[in-house]
């Protein structure tokens, strides 16, 4: 047994787990499938959904061993609920009842992972699973980034594939783009806390993660990224905390003197990797703007509009935009997407989900480590949000990591206000 942790834990499982979520988190950056993407179960499972079920079964067998502990469900999870018992009334009367039951099942099947993971974790030490999840997402984010930017710049046939962006163990340049942008916004936070170190490793690290993002060429994610770290430059700034005002301003310098090394980066880039020049010209300039603006966004509002007229109240169903609303692709936009296939008790259930999510971040804001974490992270959440504008983040695996350890950190720092609470009136101090 591991003195650290409840005595009624086998070390065996600890081992297993945190080993296990490593691999998770790595391979949560492998979208490659058996199938043809998208098409049935062979499709849709990748290495991180084989891993998942190993950490789900690990979590089943120790529930056996400790059933004295009861399953944990935060409030965070429970307001979760409600959205998918509406997807599940779209997927009855759907056009397609099968396909949306698979996509049903891929929604309900991540939520999962995300429950045992924080259920595993919730129960060890505060500080040693914050510092090693947060590690963990930091050098399994870097690992990916270091593949990525070496297929990217030196060795495009390490993975074959489309020119236009660094793509990588991804199959396509907006699930990187997306993948980058919510593992750096998870790890950031981190380094003002102290619980990831600041040392010239993990500050290598976080900086592959950043340009492997900036790499991809996705606005949406990029453009989130930038909002994130700027909102969290200037809530340090207009802090009374010495302190936040300190790291408020090291990170506006870090961005100030990265910004040259980064140009001469991008200029070698631009000169050297092949169709790079081309592929940025496309995608950054008055024409793209104007072709975003008045075709493919104009294409997603149409087809939401479209899909929520046909059923105003739970929409068409998941996984049934395709063959009943467009031709081949399916709503890009959480935004959108939640009002065509769940319609206005999906809106409703999607707001409701949020915004819990959202004040329970607020009051778990306080002066320790894991409260400090949710306050730096809160302008990070500002900037996915408008990232997932364009990308749909409910079934993404990167989001359900970033969740559950949000809810951890803030199940953690309500812990240590307790905790401390109860030492003062202990102690007999009149003002706790």
């Amino acid at each position: 047994m591991d003195s650290s942790i409840p005595k009624e834990y086998p070390m065996l499982f600890k081992r297993a787990f945190i080993f296990l979520t490593f691999v998770y988190f790595l391979t949560a950056g492998i979208t490659w499938v058996a199938g043809e993407a998208g098409d049935g179960a062979e499709g849709r499972v990748t290495m991180a959904d084989i891993v998942a079920l190993a950490l789900i079964g690990i979590f089943v067998i120790s529930k056996v061993f400790r059933n004295k502990n009861p399953l944990r469900l935060p409030q965070e999870f429970v307001s979760y609920l409600p959205l998918l018992v509406v997807f599940g009334f779209g997927v009855a009367f759907a056009v397609y009842p099968l396909r949306g039951l698979l996509e049903l099942l891929i929604h309900v099947f991540i939520f999962l992972v995300a429950i045992a993971l924080y259920n595993m974790y919730v129960q060890m030490p505060r500080e040693e699973a914050a510092k090693i999840l947060l590690k963990m997402v930091l050098y399994t984010g870097a690992l990916l980034a270091v593949v990525g930017l070496v297929n990217f710049l030196m060795w495009p046939s390490l993975i074959p594939g489309e020119l236009g962006g660094l793509r990588g163990t991804f199959r396509n340049t907006g699930q990187a783009g997306s993948f980058f942008g919510m593992y750096l916004a998870i790890v950031l936070p981190a380094f003002f806390t102290g619980q990831i170190r600041r040392s010239l490793l993990n500050a290598g690290a976080l900086t592959l993660i950043a340009v492997a993002l900036l790499f991809t060429f996705k606005r949406a994610a990029s453009a989130g990224a930038l909002v994130g770290i700027l909102l969290l430059a200037l809530s340090m700034g207009l802090s009374s905390s010495k302190r936040d005002k300190r790291f408020g301003i090291s990170v506006l310098a870090f961005f100030i003197l990265a910004t040259p090394v980064g140009y001469l980066l991008f200029q070698w880039a631009l000169s050297n990797v092949h169709g790079m020049d081309y592929w940025f010209h496309h995608k950054f300039n008055n024409e793209a703007v104007e072709n975003f603006s008045s075709g493919f966004l104009e294409d997603n509002i149409s087809a939401a509009t479209r899909a929520f007229e046909m059923n105003p109240l739970i929409g068409v169903g998941l996984a049934n935009v395709i063959g009943v609303v467009t031709a081949k692709y399916e709503i890009h936009s959480t935004y959108l997407a939640i009002i065509g296939v769940s319609g206005l008790l999906g809106v409703l259930g999607y707001l409701f989900f949020m915004a819990i999510f959202v004040l329970r971040i607020i009051s778990g804001m306080d002066r320790n480590p894991y409260g400090l974490y949710l306050r730096y992270f809160f302008p990070m959440l500002v900037g996915l949000a408008i990232s997932w504008g364009y990308t749909y983040h409910l079934r993404k695996r990167e989001f359900w990591i970033m969740f559950f350890i949000v809810v951890l950190m803030r199940s953690f720092s309500v812990t240590e206000r307790r905790e401390l609470k109860m030492g003062a009136i202990d102690s007999g101090n009149p003002d706790a």
